[in-house]
């Protein structure tokens, strides 16, 4: 028996010892390759902005005189406004596009400081007073969701709209502390799994796990550039501050609280059972709040159906722009959820335990949004079909430019 722990305990000790060296290997195989050639690719004009707690990259596109837009990317290991790239151009054909990299992201500065949801709540504050100095929609991706629903609330006078894309972590409050955390914290430990995390096979499994498996082969040029991103002087503290937690923050009441226009796209695969309840069913949504739910799509919506989400934006502040006109007494802000693939407004589907009812649909309610047209129009040829959880749905075509049309809820009797 002693001999059997003895060798139970070589071989472990052998195996421990190991993967300590082959974790340095990689680590030193970072330092080597540290810093890497990184330009952005995002379209129109570069910018610095000299923060107090760093430089922040960031570049605009569009008129000058047209509203102003912020995109905020998502904290994340190789994380930078390339996440937006698909999307920024026909953007800023209605907008003053502004796309900045956070600090410790990028090719914004990567300070060895203290990062916490805090120092991203400031920025944005600041970017906005100082640099925007108007009014503007924030537009926000994953965690920095968080921080642009705590900025609509704390400073309204900044913010006029949200469009928050996949906002995972406001339905699911602080982020608990657990092994990997508390390992983060340790200096030496930490930057030996940022090594490894930042390698190219890891970065390539991180962007096959955002996205739906139907999307196809990985683009090489997007690991290659996450590769740049990740390894460049002091990439690793705001990682290793994401990691362990520390950029993590609770939104909910804020978001609870917004009276701003918002509007939220999701990626009906990265929902888990929880997300999906928060949205079908979570009664202390603003009423402002419309919905969009792509089932066909992972966490980086924007990136994998980019035509849908800009049409989403674009149709929506159209929208907006009609109930805002003057003389629109019958102007209505709702909650609305979508579920198909093309954009549409429609009232939410509720679901309750037990068998769930849906209200007949009217002939007044057949009027769709269409994607083409780029406003609501009569809907022809509406027939019923069921979505694939079950709900009853109704498809047709645009009565105008005949784009196919989908939306939630049944054809009343005369309809049929």
């Amino acid at each position: 028996m002693r001999k059997i722990v003895q060798r139970f305990l070589t071989i472990f000790g052998l195996s421990a010892f190991s993967t300590f060296a082959a974790a340095t290997l990689i680590a030193l195989w970072h330092i080597v390759n540290t810093p890497q050639p990184l330009e952005s690719v995002l379209p129109g004009n570069a910018h610095i902005y000299r923060w107090r707690r760093g430089h922040i990259f960031y570049k605009t596109l569009g008129n000058e005189d047209a509203p102003p837009l912020v995109l905020l990317h998502a904290p994340g290991i190789g994380a930078s406004a390339y996440e937006m790239r698909k999307i920024m151009q026909a953007l800023a054909q209605q907008y003053h596009v502004y796309a900045l990299d956070l600090l410790g992201f990028g090719l914004s500065d990567h300070p060895q400081i203290d990062y916490s949801a805090e120092t991203y709540i400031n920025m944005c504050h600041d970017f906005l007073t100082e640099v925007v100095a108007q009014p503007a929609t924030l537009l926000a991706s994953g965690l920095s969701c968080n921080y642009a629903a705590i900025v609509a609330k704390r400073f309204p006078e900044t913010c006029t709209h949200l469009v928050l894309i996949s906002p995972l972590a406001l339905f699911g409050g602080e982020q608990a502390q657990n092994f990997w955390s508390k390992l983060m914290q340790q200096p030496v430990a930490g930057f030996l799994l940022y090594a490894i995390l930042s390698t190219r096979g890891a970065l390539r499994s991180k962007v096959a796990r955002q996205h739906s498996p139907h999307q196809g082969q990985i683009s090489e040029s997007d690991v290659e550039y996450l590769y740049a991103t990740t390894h460049q002087f002091g990439a690793e503290y705001a990682v290793m501050a994401e990691l362990a937690g520390k950029l993590a923050v609770d939104a909910s009441q804020q978001f609870d609280a917004l009276r701003q226009p918002t509007l939220v796209i999701w990626g009906a695969r990265a929902l888990n059972n929880t997300n999906t309840q928060a949205i079908t069913s979570q009664q202390n949504m603003p009423a402002q709040t419309e919905i969009a739910l792509m089932p066909d799509a992972g966490t980086f919506v924007h990136e994998e159906y980019p035509a849908l989400v800009i049409a989403n934006i674009l149709g929506w502040r159209e929208e907006g722009k009609t109930a805002a006109a003057p003389g629109n007494r019958n102007a209505q802000v709702k909650k609305t959820t979508t579920q198909v693939k093309r954009p549409v407004v429609e009232k939410p589907a509720v679901e309750e335990s037990g068998t769930s009812e849906t209200e007949p649909e009217t002939e007044e309610a057949l009027m769709t949004y269409c994607v083409k047209c780029k406003k609501k129009t009569p809907m022809q040829d509406a027939q019923e079909v069921t979505t694939k959880n079950g709900n009853p749905a109704i498809k047709g075509k645009c009565s105008i430019c005949g784009t196919g049309q989908f939306r939630m809820g049944r054809l009343s009797k005369e309809a049929i």
